[in-house]
């Protein structure tokens, strides 16, 4: 049997809350990834060039073996701000991040409340490494990154999916 990767309950930082990603999610979370500007340094591709294969994916999310998905809301009153994700190796010990605010809520700092308040879990739950991949030209998840301790420790590219996009990029490392 494969597990489900859920958390009980929210993960509290100080300005929003993660909880586990739910199907009833679905309409907020495509109005982030698959918006030109709000996704546009995702891998996901924007609407008009979702296929079956990438909508079925989507559609199982809250079932996922394969990683952990994050709503995060604003901590006071539970609006829906941003996504992130967390994706263990087989051991447990390294996780790779991924993490997406709403392009309204953009430079408030919550793309750092939710990151750090991802590596307190990653840590409270046996992580000693995360990883995250960013694009060269996304300066303010770059910078996000550094300002907590993050280091370049190889360069990459990827694609979005079913475009015709590529962008280089960063891939991040932190020791816990």
């Amino acid at each position: 049997m494969v597990d489900i990767m859920k958390i009980e309950g929210k993960l509290l930082g100080e300005k929003t809350a993660l909880r586990s990603y739910r199907k009833s999610d679905l309409d907020f979370v495509s109005g982030i990834w698959f918006d030109g500007e709000n996704g546009k340094y995702l891998s996901d591709p924007e609407k008009e060039f979702i296929d079956e294969k990438f909508q079925r994916a989507v559609d199982g999310l809250e079932d996922s073996p394969l990683g952990f998905y994050f709503v995060a809301e604003l901590e006071e009153t539970g609006v829906p701000v941003g996504t992130c994700c967390a994706f263990p190796d087989d051991g447990g010990t390294a996780y790779d991040i991924g993490y997406c605010v709403h392009k309204s809520y953009w430079r408030q700092g919550l793309g750092m409340d939710m990151v750090t308040t991802l590596i307190k879990w990653i840590r409270s739950v046996g992580g000693k490494r995360v990883t995250a991949e960013a694009a060269r030209e996304n300066s303010a998840s770059c910078e996000l990154l550094k300002k907590l301790g993050f280091e370049v420790v190889k360069e990459s590219s990827f694609k979005k999916y079913n475009m015709n996009v590529a962008y280089d990029s960063f891939i991040f490392g932190k020791t816990l």
